[in-house]
């Protein structure tokens, strides 16, 4: 099923009556909150006397779904997902499209983008939080990742809640890389990329993190080689060996081969 077929008498199917209804008031509510939708799911935050993130994916005709509320882990599916999937039946139109809004963003300039920055921070508490993180170095990202790994394995946070956190250290070595410390990026993408398949190689068939998010992690982290003067071609070597130990299921549509061959054919 795709996101474009789910329908008022669909969904009314899915949840318990008790959590419909509750969803529907959440709804009327405007309780939620940051909607986005990508090609195979849907996400964003619920409040409901808290913030709860929520993301709903289509695989093969399935619907699979992650909450950060406690309901989540019983199994059943919750008011939070289905106040998700009734804010996008009932107004679809509001649901940024993400990948059209990172196209659109591109086009700005950097003056332009500062000063969409700058009206955020104003607006939102999160992103002056954000915007007060201080610079890292290279150990203290790679730490951050394994907290985020190691609070997934424990199943103390939900996926869509980590892929945030993990975009966060895509976006503090995008700041390496921008400061000419390419090996320390590359190095950053690398981690991020086998952490991410190796958590996907032991949840269950369904979930997992967003292809996007990984083919960004390897598109960036591609662009790193090829622009680093001063690659250490035997470690990156190491690193595409490694990648390529994961199971095929999980880096599907990563051409480890093809890298490979340029890496060792430069050398």
């Amino acid at each position: 099923m795709r996101f474009v077929e789910l329908d008022v008498q669909t969904l009314s199917q899915i949840g318990t009556p008790e959590a419909t209804a509750k969803a529907k008031d959440l709804v009327q509510g405007h309780h939620v909150l940051h909607g986005y939708r990508m090609p195979d799911r849907l996400r964003g935050v619920v409040w409901d006397d808290q913030p709860f993130q929520v993301e709903v994916r289509t695989r093969n005709d399935q619907i699979s779904y992650v909450c950060s509320c406690p309901q989540e882990e019983g199994g059943e599916i919750c008011s939070h997902v289905l106040a998700l999937l009734w804010a996008w039946v009932e107004e679809p139109g509001k649901f940024l499209n993400r990948a059209e809004l990172t196209e659109r963003l591109k086009k700005y300039s950097k003056k332009e983008l500062l000063e969409i920055i700058l009206e955020l921070a104003d607006r939102a508490p999160e992103a002056r939080e954000v915007l007060k993180e201080e610079e890292e170095g290279l150990e203290d990202i790679l730490e951050s990742i394994d907290h985020v790994v190691e609070e997934v394995s424990g199943d103390s946070t939900s996926l869509s809640d980590a892929e945030d956190r993990l975009r966060r250290a895509q976006a503090r070595a995008d700041r390496l890389a921008q400061s000419g410390q390419l090996a320390e990026a590359r190095s950053i993408y690398f981690y991020l990329l086998d952490n991410i398949l190796g958590l996907e190689e032991r949840l269950q068939p369904g979930q997992g993190f967003s292809q996007d998010l990984k083919d960004e992690l390897f598109e960036e982290y591609c662009q790193f080689i090829h622009e680093d003067r001063h690659l250490e071609k035997e470690l990156v070597q190491q690193e595409i060996e490694q990648l390529e130990g994961r199971s095929p299921a999980v880096r599907e549509g990563l051409d480890l081969v093809e890298l490979k061959r340029e890496v060792l054919g430069a050398a």
